[in-house]
């Protein structure tokens, strides 16, 4: 192995900034992870009572962080593979030349490759329709709108299935002589409007939950919750 090949190869572990990977890794990992673990455990037989499952995922950046991670660890994951076959050819090359002998394997490859293919798993989940659908969750403020309507787009862009739209903390019509609530309900309702004119939430099945007086937690709670909002 001559000195240009190995300046090759480290030039190329230079590039991948392993240590940096390895010391923050990137936005979406941990959920990509946890809903790989999910997929391995509805595979077995004791899971299989359960009809639906619900990820509450992190705010849209981080969300759409997530949605593209298992290309980005599947290109990733691809160079190092192919870098470590061409350090583990070089080390061979190096060993039979101090006579030491065949390198000894290890299963990080192995390793990586099962990542690589529980993270392709969890993109194949995103994208099919017929099991998985993202819900769009926001309240009723331009601003909240707009990020909804780009998140929208990404998903769309992503060829995810998104077909409602949920619109929380809504403020039902009010008879009483508070200001502040009046003027909060002609905000929210010129917010609700902005949807029907916006290109990627229109289409979609708009639900409103109204704004409640306790704090929704707790199993009876989420059916509260979940017979307002599914009616």
């Amino acid at each position: 192995m001559d000195s240009m090949g190995l300046g090759m190869l480290a030039e190329q572990l230079g590039e991948l900034k392993l240590g940096e990977l390895l010391d923050t890794p990137p936005p979406g990992l941990d959920e990509a992870i946890a809903i790989s673990k999910v997929m391995q455990f509805l595979e077995s037989k004791e899971y299989s009572a359960f009809s639906r499952i619900v990820f509450d995922t992190a705010p849209t950046g981080h969300t759409l962080r997530l949605l593209s991670l298992p290309d980005f660890l599947d290109a990733s994951i691809g160079k190092m593979m192919k870098l470590k076959k061409k350090i583990t050819s070089a080390t061979s090359a190096l060993k039979s030349m101090f006579n030491k002998g065949e390198p000894q394997q290890d299963d990080a490859s192995d390793k990586l490759e099962q990542l690589r293919e529980r993270m392709a798993k969890v993109r194949d989940l995103f994208r099919d329709s017929e099991t998985t659908e993202f819900i769009i969750v926001t309240i009723p403020t331009v601003m909240a709108i707009n990020e909804s309507s780009r998140l929208c787009a990404s998903l769309k862009k992503e060829t995810v299935s998104v077909r409602k739209l949920i619109v929380n903390q809504i403020l039902p019509p009010s008879t009483s002589e508070c200001k502040f609530c009046v003027m909060r309900r002609k905000d929210q309702m010129r917010a609700l409007e902005t949807i029907t004119k916006d290109p990627e939430l229109a289409s979609l099945k708009i639900i409103q939950a109204p704004l409640v007086d306790v704090e929704i937690r707790g199993v009876a709670g989420l059916k509260f919750m979940g017979d307002m909002v599914w009616k």
